[in-house]
């Protein structure tokens, strides 16, 4: 698969960005972070069609083989913490996914985007301190987009984008998930209505590990700062972090 093509990139863009493109990288966020602390000129973006050592959330190793869309976005946190651009991320790329491609993806709390049930992208948004500050927010965001032959323990739980005789204009998502990015920062948390209408989790009986223990409750809805609240037999828990699995009724 072809490279991506930065001039490209740039034509569909809304806004003045400053933009890095690589082959390949070892992770887009942690090259992102480094540059935010260096003094990058923001909104800045770090994109890459293959990451060597891409990280998901709880330290998790996160697949990127070549041919997907890799890239971390540095904003100002003006005051909102990683969990709210988070939440906007995963509405950002539902629209940008449907805009370029006509595929139709659900949200699955916190941080995962699904197509017909399979994970087709992840999102990992990491706080930048300067000063004793929450600086800088790096939003990163991997989506797979080519045909992609997964690791066995992958195959049932993954996806992509790619489908046959229809190949992902990357140049074109990438740019739009970046406009619609920006278009909605002013805005925090106004996209929280419709992320909780595409988040999946939401009204399903849940599993998740609370206080050591494997717990499970009925997940109520998402709170404007991005936690889960989950009623369970003890009362309301509110989850902020880790993992939660959709368990059958």
């Amino acid at each position: 698969m072809s490279n991506l093509n930065h001039e490209r990139i740039q034509r569909f863009l809304k806004h003045p960005v400053t933009l890095r493109v690589f082959d390949s990288i070892d992770s887009t966020n942690t090259y992102a972070k480094a540059w935010a602390r260096e003094g990058a000129m923001t909104p800045a973006v770090v994109i890459a069609s293959q990451q060597t050592a891409g990280r998901g959330r709880l330290g998790r190793s996160f697949f990127s083989p070549e041919g997907g869309l890799y890239l971390s976005l540095i904003v100002p946190s003006n005051g909102f913490s990683p969990g709210n651009f988070t939440t906007l991320a995963a509405v950002a790329a539902c629209n940008a996914i449907r805009s370029v491609t006509g595929l139709k993806t659900d949200i699955k709390w916190v941080n995962d985007l699904l197509l017909k049930g399979k994970k087709v992208c992840g999102i990992l948004a990491e706080g930048v301190i300067l000063n004793q500050a929450l600086s800088y927010i790096v939003i990163g965001i991997g989506i797979n987009t080519g045909p992609v032959d997964f690791p066995k323990e992958l195959r049932d739980i993954a996806g992509t984008l790619h489908q046959q005789n229809h190949p992902v204009d990357r140049e074109q998502l990438v740019a739009c998930l970046i406009n619609e990015i920006l278009n909605a920062l002013p805005n925090m948390p106004a996209h929280m209505p419709t992320y909780r209408s595409k988040c999946i989790t939401i009204g399903r009986k849940v599993s998740f590990i609370n206080e050591g223990k494997q717990t499970t409750g009925h997940a109520v809805t998402v709170d404007d700062d991005g936690a889960l609240l989950v009623e369970t037999k003890i009362g309301t828990v509110r989850l902020v972090a880790g993992e939660v699995s959709l368990l059958k009724e």
